[in-house]
């Protein structure tokens, strides 16, 4: 287990190189195209095995996403990367901050979503 989420943090370092690299005007054209179609392949419904094989199908997507991810991170031209690197340790260290603001978010939506059912519920039953 201790593996598996030390490569969630690996992925999503590489997430945020890849993201800020984007913006930088030396990066390919082919590295946008890929990232996108890696995106598309994400939330498509067509995979190589459907969503709806329990388990199986979102394995692989847990699986195509980051390789790409790490493969076009890897493919970034070195100069680009180094920025991109830069730029992300300083985003990094704001990431926990952004999870905390994230969590609150959701927290409160979901929150307002349950006092709306429970007051739907309450106003069709009484």
């Amino acid at each position: 287990m201790r593996r598996f989420l030390s490569f969630l943090k690996l992925f999503r370092y590489d997430l945020i190189v890849l993201l800020t690299a984007l913006r930088h005007r030396d990066t390919p054209r082919r590295i946008k195209g890929l990232l996108a179609l890696a995106v598309v392949y994400l939330v498509s419904p067509v995979d190589i095995i459907p969503d709806a094989v329990p388990m199986a199908g979102i394995l692989d997507d847990m699986v195509i996403v980051p390789t790409a991810i790490c493969g076009l991170t890897n493919m970034l031209p070195s100069h680009v990367r180094r920025e991109a690197e830069m730029k992300a340790e300083r985003i990094a260290r704001y990431m926990p901050l952004f999870m905390i603001g994230a969590s609150l978010f959701i927290l409160l939506w979901v929150g307002l979503f349950v006092y709306g059912a429970y007051r739907l519920f309450v106003y069709i039953a009484g």
